[in-house]
């Protein structure tokens, strides 16, 4: 998400065992291991695409810094590197529990573009022939100065203050033709166009396709009134990068390996059990995630929200539930969280989407989703209770 999007997103000791659950593995014999369908970055588990890298170890990646004939650079590669590092490798050492740490490499000195800013026409809706030009004129520059076998990751990053730098078209770009140096197919590409100071948690959203995980934020057809944040509100930065809760959704955690199977339930039949529920942000053991199926290529999940870690901007707290879809593509809304509270909004000053600000349930309150599959179908949350370190107990009830 862009700044000007951003204005217009212990278990009971009695247990009624007429559900089965246990432990979730990212294989295709789990009822809740959604498969990866073919959509744009689908949001399926039972199996890793593996054109991306999976970020469950340390990853090496270069920053290039660009200037071009028009612009000369007032900043130093320096200064522009600590507009987005070390704050996105803390972010997901943070969000990963230590278990993924992004090193990045910079070309420290500018490397000459050979055309002007302006004559690549730069923008978020790029030409493809232009975007293609831009690629192709970047890596020539940077290949001198960068061995590309070394590196997962490429950021290009151009001089922030060249006159055809548009901030608005920073993303990722995957390239159906590679370009190829250092024998290497680079078919990945981060292309960073931030002016200074670089918009919050930028890097690490775009970092996040580059670990192939979905937009989950609307874009609006032109001159639709409707917001950006009406699927996810600041709940993942892969919604937006301003939320003031930008933890990934414990699903992405359990995507990218980041969660263990212990950590993942499945409650796959109909029935009622109680579940204790560890916020997801905070580090350690415990359940972090609950998966309830509710079609082929859907589930309802669960996770507790603290006010730690990335999300300690977050205004509120409690058991956050949404419902994800792996048939569903990247910028179409493969997640929805469900508001627990539709009638009220909070955070009104800083919540990208004060609708769903206060969309978790709180002790005592139950959430109930109903015809999910059909009439007659209900999956019904309650919070039971809230413990002091900052567990969660949830009573979930399935088929009524």
């Amino acid at each position: 998400m862009r700044a000007a999007a951003a204005a217009a997103s212990v278990f009971a000791a009695v247990v009624a065992w007429t559900l089965v659950m246990g432990p979730a593995t990212a294989s295709s014999g789990s009822p809740c291991a959604l498969t990866h369908t073919a959509v744009h970055h689908s949001e399926g588990v039972n199996s890793w695409d593996s054109v991306y890298p999976r970020p469950r170890k340390d990853l090496d990646a270069v920053m290039v810094f660009l200037s071009f004939p028009d612009s000369t650079p007032r900043m130093s590669t320096g200064q522009v590197m600590a507009d987005h590092f070390p704050a996105t490798t803390r972010f997901f050492e943070r969000a990963s529990y230590g278990r993924f740490r992004l090193r990045v490499h910079p070309v420290e000195r500018w490397l000459a573009m050979p055309q002007v800013s302006t004559s690549y026409g730069i923008s978020r809706d790029w030409n493809d022939a232009d975007r293609s030009r831009y690629l192709h004129d970047a890596v020539a520059a940077a290949d001198g100065a960068v061995d590309f076998t070394k590196y997962a990751l490429v950021y290009l990053v151009a001089d922030p203050d060249a006159p055809g730098v548009d901030a608005d078209a920073t993303k990722v770009v995957n390239l159906a033709s590679p370009i190829h140096a250092d024998g290497v197919a680079l078919r990945r590409l981060v292309t960073v166009f931030e002016h200074h100071p670089a918009d919050r948690n930028v890097l690490a959203h775009e970092t996040g396709h580059a670990f192939d995980l979905p937009d989950l934020y609307y874009r609006p057809p032109a001159g639709s009134t409707a917001d950006w944040d009406t699927h996810v509100g600041d709940w993942d930065l892969m919604g937006n990068q301003f939320g003031l809760a930008p933890d990934p959704f414990a699903w992405h955690k359990w995507r990218l390996g980041w969660l263990g199977a212990d950590q993942v339930h499945c409650v796959s039949r109909s029935g009622t059990s109680w579940h204790e529920l560890s916020p997801s942000e905070v580090p350690g053991g415990g359940t972090k995630l609950l998966v309830v199926p509710t079609g082929a290529d859907s589930v309802l999940a669960i996770e507790a929200r603290g006010s730690q870690g990335n999300d300690g901007l977050a205004c509120t707290h409690g058991v956050l539930l949404y419902r994800v879809r792996s048939d569903v593509g990247s910028g179409e809304g493969p997640i929805d969280v469900l508001d627990a509270h539709p009638r009220t909004e909070a955070c009104l000053n800083t919540s990208v989407f004060p609708p769903l600000a206060d969309a978790p349930l709180g002790l005592g309150e139950t959430f109930s989703y109903d015809g999910y599959a059909g009439p007659g179908s209900t999956i019904r949350v309650t919070v039971t209770d809230h413990a002091p370190d900052g567990a969660w107990t949830v009573k979930v009830t399935v088929g009524g």
